[in-house]
């Protein structure tokens, strides 16, 4: 639900433009409720009065520009005053509002530049329509050009035209004085204060909620009490923030197991499970093996949201419904059986079928935490005699992996380094950095045991072992599933992606080293560790343990790593996957296979695979690298070849 906002210094409704981040979307214009705070611009369907579900947020920091923009072609029901709010997200993002007027218009560019005052990044130059395509109308440049209108300097006034329209609409005389005309324009901000009057309050405190349970390992971190609010203390951090407890306790905690208070959202409750895929969905329901159990998760089309039910009427079997909004803004799954929010909704059901084919009665239980960067605040380095080791779970290149515990506790992946494969002093300086790679889709590496010999590889546990064996072992069962091998792509890609923002090269990319964890998650294991073996067969593309299969021609002809080169390892695993575990080209030898590469000839088309998701592989496989595609790219067609053949 849609949490009271404290520090409100301007809201009400304006429509606002989508932001097609993705090519493929069409553009539309939605009438939103608008509420700026200290820290964010927040877009929600509805009033907090109304209990309106939050679509999403803009962190003022990253604001780079606030500017009247051009009325543009394509509004239809959305007549009024069009202005643009310019930031950084992974990409460069332009949000495009309209007011109804100039007045209110001015209002909230006054009070926008004015929280956004001391940001660094202000551009000087931007585009007032929205991008067309590849092309910018307003100058007919390529999508890449700088801006071709000159920002105005921010301050508090708004633009000259602005003030001379509202004089009129004011009956301010034009010969009135500056100061009387700032008085007519600037909006009075809640306590009394005009933008820009110097405050004596303290700046906003931002509370969090505990999301899961976390138990403190060291001294100077601090546990967590599911649901309970915490007080942020220090967050300049990406992963360990400062927080402060209701006893006064202080302490870090894992940044990934908390959420601001005033975005928490519908992150609250048991059943929400985010961006899981419908086919992840599906999986655990069916694991539960309970009827009426469901979850409600992000529909493929942003903003919407999917009510995934599990029931044994008739057949055992998932069934998905759109939850879905009349124009009076209440949410529906059945139009007789209206609720003015989700969870209204959610709590309906549990009481009445309505339409479903059960009445919903339960969600999954365990659901497991996230894994943290590191498993203490700023501690990468791991006492040997903390780690319980137990089972074998395998073994590779470096040496064997065994099941372990930190502390009878934490369950870890331990890799036990045979003594000379790899460069260690390198290594162990690396580990520091890669502690702080996070993402869902990445085995999370917890730190390095380095004081003794030989040395330990500290990492999170994954249940079901290598992606390939899980391929091999359930064969029959996915070959017949191709939604869910085509989900297992997207999250290997959705990891790389990740490593290629952070600059990180894999070298090494293959279904045998990207692991499965419980709800069918896929992650990526072993990334940049290629770089630090010492085998020569290994290094050198012309030994047998050469990974010669998945090596592009720049590879195997002058050993050139890229990220291009794991794009083309990338395609190599899509086909492992699409083909349940078969090896790449067969029986075929090394050489056999160089020489098939550099002519140019490729893997054929498996037979579970769609044709859509055949032609990605062919671009992953260009002998060029620089025509291969990034892995951002590769996500977004697989995310929409996802969309268009899978009914949401």
């Amino acid at each position: 639900m849609h949490s009271v906002q404290t520090d409100i210094i301007k809201q009400g409704f304006m429509v606002k433009r989508s932001q097609n981040k993705k090519p493929y979307t069409s553009v539309n214009y939605k009438k939103r409720w608008l509420s700026l705070t200290s820290r964010y611009l927040i877009y929600s369907d509805n009033t907090p009065e109304n209990k309106s579900e939050i679509k999403g947020r803009i962190d003022l920091q990253n604001v780079h520009t606030i500017e009247v923009a051009n009325k543009f072609i394509g509004v239809k029901d959305a007549k009024g005053e069009p202005f643009l709010i310019g930031y950084h997200g992974d990409e460069d993002y332009t949000l495009f509002l309209i007011a109804t007027d100039p007045k209110e218009r001015s209002d909230w560019i006054i009070a926008l530049r004015t929280v956004c005052a001391d940001n660094k990044n202000v551009k000087p130059f931007y585009h007032p329509v929205p991008l067309s395509g590849k092309r910018w109308p307003c100058c007919d440049a390529n999508r890449n050009a700088d801006g071709c209108k000159e920002c105005e300097v921010w301050s508090l006034r708004p633009t000259n035209k602005e003030i001379s329209t509202r004089n009129k609409e004011n009956d301010l005389p034009n010969g009135s004085s500056q100061t009387q005309q700032q008085q007519q324009v600037s909006p009075i901000m809640p306590g009394g204060a005009a933008p820009g009057t110097p405050s004596s309050t303290k700046p906003k405190t931002k509370v969090v909620v505990a999301l899961f349970k976390y138990k403190a390992s060291e001294s100077g971190d601090l546990s967590l009490d599911k649901n309970q609010e915490y007080e942020v203390i220090d967050d300049s951090q990406e992963h360990w923030w400062k927080v402060k407890d209701s006893k006064g306790n202080t302490g870090y905690i894992p940044s990934n197991y908390v959420k601001e208070k005033e975005l928490l959202g519908l992150q609250q409750y048991e059943w929400y499970v985010n961006d899981m895929s419908r086919q992840r969905s599906e999986s655990l329901l069916k694991q539960e093996d309970k009827e009426g159990c469901f979850v409600v998760r992000n529909s493929s089309t942003k903003g919407l949201y999917t009510l995934s039910l599990y029931t044994k009427v008739q057949q055992p079997h998932v069934k998905h419904y759109h939850i879905k909004q009349n124009s009076r803004g209440e949410f529906f799954l059945s139009e007789k059986h209206c609720c003015i929010s989700i969870p209204d909704l959610i709590n309906y059901h549990k009481h009445n079928s309505g339409g479903l084919a059960s009445r919903l009665k339960t969600t999954p239980c365990d659901r497991a935490a996230p894994a943290t960067a590191g498993l203490s605040h700023d501690k990468w380095e791991i006492d040997h005699n903390e780690l319980m080791l137990n089972e074998e779970l395998g073994s590779g290149q470096f040496g064997v992996v065994r099941k372990g515990k930190w502390r009878g506790s934490i369950e870890v992946a331990v890799k036990m380094m045979k003594e000379g494969t790899m460069s260690e002093d390198d290594f162990i300086e690396e580990a520091k950095v890669m502690t702080k790679l996070q993402h869902t889709n990445l085995v999370q590496l917890y730190g390095v045991c380095s004081k003794k010999r030989p040395i330990f590889i500290v990492t999170e546990y994954m249940k079901y072992g290598s992606l390939l064996n899980h391929l091999r072992r359930y064969e029959t069962t996915l070959c017949n599933n191709r939604g869910l091998l085509l989900d297992m792509c997207i999250q290997v890609c959705k990891g790389m992606a990740y490593l290629e923002r952070h600059n990180y090269i894999h070298r090494d990319l293959a279904a045998r080293n990207c692991l499965v964890g419980t709800e069918n998650i896929v992650k990526v294991a072993d990334f940049g560790l290629a770089r630090y073996v010492l085998d020569d067969q290994y290094t050198s593309s012309g030994g047998s343990k050469f990974p010669i299969k998945w090596a592009p021609p720049e590879v195997l002809n002058y050993t050139r790593f890229s990220s291009k080169s794991d794009i083309w390892a990338y395609g190599v695993l899509m086909w492992e996957v699409f083909s349940c575990g078969k090896m790449p080209y067969g029986r075929l030898k090394n050489t056999e296979v160089v020489e098939r590469v550099q002519k140019g000839l490729i893997l054929e088309q498996p037979k579970a695979c769609y044709k859509e998701v055949y032609d990605v592989m062919r671009k992953c496989w260009s002998h060029l690298p620089e025509n291969r595609p990034s892995f951002r790219v590769l996500k977004d067609q697989l995310l929409t070849i996802s969309q268009r053949i899978l009914v949401d």
